[in-house]
Protein backbone atom coordinates (compact mmCIF):
# COMPACT_ATOMS: atom_id res chain seq x y z
CA UNK A 1 0.00 0.00 0.00
CA UNK A 2 1.37 3.16 -1.16
CA UNK A 3 -0.91 6.10 -0.88
CA UNK A 4 -3.18 6.54 2.04
CA UNK A 5 -5.68 9.32 1.50
CA UNK A 6 -7.12 11.34 4.87
CA UNK A 7 -9.82 13.79 4.11
CA UNK A 8 -10.35 16.19 6.91
CA UNK A 9 -12.59 19.15 8.06
CA UNK A 10 -10.34 20.13 10.91
CA UNK A 11 -12.61 18.85 13.78
CA UNK A 12 -11.70 16.65 16.68
CA UNK A 13 -13.66 13.83 14.76
CA UNK A 14 -11.02 14.36 12.01
CA UNK A 15 -7.93 15.10 14.07
CA UNK A 16 -8.31 11.41 15.40
CA UNK A 17 -8.64 10.31 11.92
CA UNK A 18 -5.14 12.41 10.58
CA UNK A 19 -3.30 11.31 13.94
CA UNK A 20 -4.24 7.15 13.04
CA UNK A 21 -3.28 7.50 9.50
CA UNK A 22 -0.08 9.46 10.46
CA UNK A 23 0.51 6.13 12.85
CA UNK A 24 -0.62 3.64 9.90
CA UNK A 25 1.80 5.34 7.09
CA UNK A 26 4.37 5.51 9.06
CA UNK A 27 4.41 1.81 9.69
CA UNK A 28 3.50 1.47 5.57
CA UNK A 29 5.93 3.94 4.73
CA UNK A 30 2.98 5.22 2.64
CA UNK A 31 2.39 8.73 1.01
CA UNK A 32 -0.32 10.72 2.85
CA UNK A 33 -2.65 13.22 0.43
CA UNK A 34 -4.79 15.54 3.14
CA UNK A 35 -8.02 16.30 1.22
CA UNK A 36 -10.42 19.24 2.25
CA UNK A 37 -13.36 21.21 0.54
CA UNK A 38 -14.34 24.41 1.04
CA UNK A 39 -17.83 25.53 0.21
CA UNK A 40 -17.99 28.36 -1.78
CA UNK A 41 -20.61 30.54 -2.38
CA UNK A 42 -19.42 30.65 -6.04
CA UNK A 43 -16.94 29.12 -8.49
CA UNK A 44 -13.85 30.75 -6.98
CA UNK A 45 -11.18 29.46 -9.44
CA UNK A 46 -12.95 31.95 -11.27
CA UNK A 47 -12.39 34.95 -9.62
CA UNK A 48 -9.57 37.14 -10.01
CA UNK A 49 -8.00 39.01 -6.60
CA UNK A 50 -10.48 41.99 -6.35
CA UNK A 51 -13.81 39.52 -6.96
CA UNK A 52 -12.23 37.35 -3.76
CA UNK A 53 -12.08 40.78 -1.82
CA UNK A 54 -16.40 40.42 -2.33
CA UNK A 55 -16.58 37.20 0.28
CA UNK A 56 -14.48 37.95 3.12
CA UNK A 57 -15.80 34.76 5.28
CA UNK A 58 -14.77 32.18 2.57
CA UNK A 59 -11.61 33.94 1.44
CA UNK A 60 -10.37 33.40 5.57
CA UNK A 61 -11.79 30.41 5.51
CA UNK A 62 -9.34 29.12 2.53
CA UNK A 63 -6.47 30.76 4.36
CA UNK A 64 -7.33 28.94 7.44
CA UNK A 65 -7.52 25.74 5.26
CA UNK A 66 -4.18 26.36 3.45
CA UNK A 67 -2.46 26.54 7.33
CA UNK A 68 -3.45 23.76 8.97
CA UNK A 69 -3.08 21.51 5.56
CA UNK A 70 0.35 22.99 6.02
CA UNK A 71 0.80 21.85 9.50
CA UNK A 72 -0.60 18.37 9.11
CA UNK A 73 2.05 17.99 6.37
CA UNK A 74 4.46 19.15 8.60
CA UNK A 75 3.74 16.39 10.66
CA UNK A 76 4.20 13.88 8.36
CA UNK A 77 7.11 14.88 7.13
CA UNK A 78 8.42 15.38 10.69
CA UNK A 79 7.63 11.27 10.80
CA UNK A 80 9.84 10.87 7.91
CA UNK A 81 7.09 10.95 5.67
CA UNK A 82 6.16 12.05 1.84
CA UNK A 83 2.77 13.96 1.67
CA UNK A 84 0.98 16.82 0.11
CA UNK A 85 -2.90 18.57 -0.18
CA UNK A 86 -5.74 18.70 -2.24
CA UNK A 87 -7.65 21.84 -1.42
CA UNK A 88 -10.79 21.86 -3.34
CA UNK A 89 -13.06 24.64 -4.06
CA UNK A 90 -16.69 23.61 -4.65
CA UNK A 91 -20.34 24.28 -4.33
CA UNK A 92 -21.25 21.14 -1.69
CA UNK A 93 -21.38 18.18 -4.73
CA UNK A 94 -18.08 17.34 -4.27
CA UNK A 95 -17.61 13.43 -3.88
CA UNK A 96 -14.51 12.39 -1.91
CA UNK A 97 -14.61 9.20 -3.79
CA UNK A 98 -13.51 10.52 -7.36
CA UNK A 99 -9.97 11.18 -5.66
CA UNK A 100 -9.74 7.62 -4.51
CA UNK A 101 -9.39 6.83 -8.28
CA UNK A 102 -7.63 9.56 -9.85
CA UNK A 103 -4.67 9.77 -6.65
CA UNK A 104 -4.75 6.22 -6.88
CA UNK A 105 -5.42 5.64 -3.62
CA UNK A 106 -4.81 2.33 -2.14
CA UNK A 107 -5.96 3.39 1.47
CA UNK A 108 -9.00 5.53 3.22
CA UNK A 109 -8.86 7.20 6.71
CA UNK A 110 -12.00 9.00 7.79
CA UNK A 111 -13.16 9.89 11.03
CA UNK A 112 -16.52 9.31 12.18
CA UNK A 113 -18.71 10.66 15.56
CA UNK A 114 -21.35 9.61 17.76
CA UNK A 115 -23.04 6.72 19.02
CA UNK A 116 -25.81 4.56 18.60
CA UNK A 117 -28.54 5.69 16.59
CA UNK A 118 -27.41 7.27 13.90
CA UNK A 119 -27.52 7.88 9.88
CA UNK A 120 -25.84 10.29 8.50
CA UNK A 121 -25.55 12.80 11.08
CA UNK A 122 -23.73 10.90 12.88
CA UNK A 123 -21.38 8.76 10.27
CA UNK A 124 -21.14 11.97 8.39
CA UNK A 125 -22.63 12.57 4.96
CA UNK A 126 -18.87 12.41 3.57
CA UNK A 127 -17.88 9.10 5.44
CA UNK A 128 -21.17 7.02 4.93
CA UNK A 129 -20.97 7.57 1.45
CA UNK A 130 -17.01 6.66 1.20
CA UNK A 131 -18.55 2.91 2.79
CA UNK A 132 -20.79 2.54 0.00
CA UNK A 133 -18.96 3.65 -3.18
CA UNK A 134 -15.03 3.36 -1.85
CA UNK A 135 -13.11 0.97 -4.30
CA UNK A 136 -10.55 0.16 -1.99
CA UNK A 137 -10.71 -0.49 2.21
CA UNK A 138 -12.07 2.19 4.30
CA UNK A 139 -10.26 2.46 7.90
CA UNK A 140 -13.01 4.93 10.10
CA UNK A 141 -11.91 6.06 13.20
CA UNK A 142 -14.02 7.32 16.20
CA UNK A 143 -13.25 10.81 18.07
CA UNK A 144 -13.04 8.52 20.98
CA UNK A 145 -10.86 5.80 19.94
CA UNK A 146 -9.48 4.21 22.30
CA UNK A 147 -6.57 2.40 20.13
CA UNK A 148 -3.67 3.92 19.00
CA UNK A 149 -2.01 0.70 17.52
CA UNK A 150 -3.15 -2.10 15.23
CA UNK A 151 -1.60 -5.28 16.79
CA UNK A 152 -4.82 -7.33 16.56
CA UNK A 153 -7.49 -6.81 13.92
CA UNK A 154 -10.34 -9.22 13.66
CA UNK A 155 -11.46 -10.16 10.40
CA UNK A 156 -15.53 -10.82 10.42
CA UNK A 157 -16.48 -13.08 7.23
CA UNK A 158 -18.59 -15.90 6.56
CA UNK A 159 -16.20 -18.04 4.20
CA UNK A 160 -18.54 -17.27 1.04
CA UNK A 161 -16.37 -17.50 -2.23
CA UNK A 162 -17.37 -14.15 -3.03
CA UNK A 163 -15.91 -12.44 -0.33
CA UNK A 164 -12.39 -14.17 -0.85
CA UNK A 165 -10.71 -11.47 -2.42
CA UNK A 166 -11.81 -9.11 0.68
CA UNK A 167 -9.96 -11.63 2.90
CA UNK A 168 -7.11 -11.01 0.81
CA UNK A 169 -7.10 -7.43 1.22
CA UNK A 170 -7.18 -7.94 4.58
CA UNK A 171 -4.60 -10.44 4.94
CA UNK A 172 -2.50 -8.14 2.84
CA UNK A 173 -3.13 -4.88 5.38
CA UNK A 174 -2.69 -7.10 8.67
CA UNK A 175 0.82 -8.00 7.07
CA UNK A 176 1.61 -4.81 6.03
CA UNK A 177 1.32 -3.32 9.68
CA UNK A 178 2.30 -6.15 11.29
CA UNK A 179 -0.95 -7.26 13.14
CA UNK A 180 -2.04 -10.45 14.19
CA UNK A 181 -5.46 -11.64 12.00
CA UNK A 182 -8.64 -12.85 14.02
CA UNK A 183 -10.67 -14.72 11.85
CA UNK A 184 -14.53 -14.80 13.21
CA UNK A 185 -17.35 -16.52 12.44
CA UNK A 186 -20.75 -15.07 14.06
CA UNK A 187 -23.00 -17.56 14.19
CA UNK A 188 -26.69 -16.12 14.24
CA UNK A 189 -30.29 -18.05 14.79
CA UNK A 190 -30.78 -16.33 11.20
CA UNK A 191 -27.88 -18.05 9.69
CA UNK A 192 -27.55 -20.72 12.42
CA UNK A 193 -24.61 -23.93 11.42
CA UNK A 194 -23.50 -26.33 12.97
CA UNK A 195 -19.95 -25.87 14.95
CA UNK A 196 -18.52 -28.93 12.77
CA UNK A 197 -19.40 -27.19 9.27
CA UNK A 198 -18.06 -23.61 10.18
CA UNK A 199 -14.91 -25.25 10.69
CA UNK A 200 -15.05 -27.36 7.17
CA UNK A 201 -16.05 -24.77 5.31
CA UNK A 202 -13.88 -21.93 7.13
CA UNK A 203 -10.45 -24.48 6.43
CA UNK A 204 -11.40 -24.99 2.76
CA UNK A 205 -12.13 -20.98 2.75
CA UNK A 206 -8.77 -20.05 4.17
CA UNK A 207 -6.49 -22.79 2.24
CA UNK A 208 -7.51 -21.38 -0.92
CA UNK A 209 -7.75 -17.06 0.04
CA UNK A 210 -5.32 -17.55 2.88
CA UNK A 211 -1.48 -17.31 2.96
CA UNK A 212 -1.23 -18.27 6.46
CA UNK A 213 -2.32 -20.40 9.56
CA UNK A 214 -5.61 -19.33 11.30
CA UNK A 215 -7.66 -20.78 14.39
CA UNK A 216 -11.33 -20.22 13.21
CA UNK A 217 -13.02 -18.30 15.86
CA UNK A 218 -16.80 -18.51 16.61
CA UNK A 219 -19.29 -16.56 18.88
CA UNK A 220 -23.06 -16.98 19.27
CA UNK A 221 -25.01 -14.38 18.88
CA UNK A 222 -28.22 -12.92 17.93
CA UNK A 223 -26.82 -10.27 15.39
CA UNK A 224 -23.81 -9.83 13.33
CA UNK A 225 -22.44 -6.55 14.74
CA UNK A 226 -22.68 -7.74 18.51
CA UNK A 227 -21.29 -11.07 18.25
CA UNK A 228 -18.37 -8.83 16.23
CA UNK A 229 -18.06 -6.77 19.17
CA UNK A 230 -18.01 -9.09 21.52
CA UNK A 231 -15.18 -11.11 20.46
CA UNK A 232 -13.05 -7.87 20.27
CA UNK A 233 -13.74 -7.07 23.31
CA UNK A 234 -12.83 -9.60 24.67
CA UNK A 235 -9.70 -10.56 23.35
CA UNK A 236 -8.81 -6.75 23.64
CA UNK A 237 -8.75 -6.26 20.01
CA UNK A 238 -7.09 -3.10 18.60
CA UNK A 239 -9.41 -3.23 15.32
CA UNK A 240 -12.65 -4.53 13.06
CA UNK A 241 -12.30 -5.75 9.92
CA UNK A 242 -15.32 -6.55 7.61
CA UNK A 243 -17.09 -6.85 4.51
CA UNK A 244 -19.62 -4.27 2.65
CA UNK A 245 -21.18 -5.15 -0.42
CA UNK A 246 -22.70 -1.55 -1.40
CA UNK A 247 -25.90 -3.10 -1.69
CA UNK A 248 -29.10 -2.17 0.23
CA UNK A 249 -30.69 -5.15 0.62
CA UNK A 250 -29.65 -7.42 4.51
CA UNK A 251 -26.89 -10.47 3.88
CA UNK A 252 -25.02 -11.67 6.49
CA UNK A 253 -22.06 -9.53 6.85
CA UNK A 254 -22.51 -8.14 3.00
CA UNK A 255 -24.93 -5.03 4.23
CA UNK A 256 -23.87 -1.73 4.63
CA UNK A 257 -26.27 -1.18 7.44
CA UNK A 258 -24.01 -3.80 9.22
CA UNK A 259 -20.88 -1.99 8.58
CA UNK A 260 -22.38 1.30 9.94
CA UNK A 261 -23.99 0.05 12.81
CA UNK A 262 -20.94 -2.00 14.16
CA UNK A 263 -19.17 1.95 13.73
CA UNK A 264 -21.71 3.44 15.58
CA UNK A 265 -21.63 0.41 19.06
CA UNK A 266 -17.95 0.91 18.70
CA UNK A 267 -15.03 3.14 19.68
CA UNK A 268 -12.52 0.64 17.87
CA UNK A 269 -11.63 1.36 14.50
CA UNK A 270 -13.11 -0.42 11.50
CA UNK A 271 -11.81 -1.36 8.43
CA UNK A 272 -14.86 -1.27 5.35
CA UNK A 273 -13.61 -3.73 2.50
CA UNK A 274 -15.83 -3.88 0.19
CA UNK A 275 -16.77 -6.78 -1.77
CA UNK A 276 -15.17 -6.66 -5.85
CA UNK A 277 -17.99 -6.33 -8.18
CA UNK A 278 -18.52 -9.18 -10.86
Amino acid sequence: MKKILIPTDFSTCANAAENYGLQLAEKMQAEIIFLHIVITPVDWTKLTKDQENLFPETKASIASAKEKLKDLIHQAEEKGLTARKILVFNDGNEKIHKYVESEHIDLVVMGSHGTYGFREHILGSNTYGMLRRSSVPVFVVKENNPKHKLDTLVFATNFREETGESFKAAEAIAETLGAKLKVLFVNTPTYFMETNDIINIGNSYLEEFGNYTYDIEIINAFKEERGIIQFAEKIDADGIAVITSGKSDLMQYFSPSITENLIAMTELPVISIRKPKK
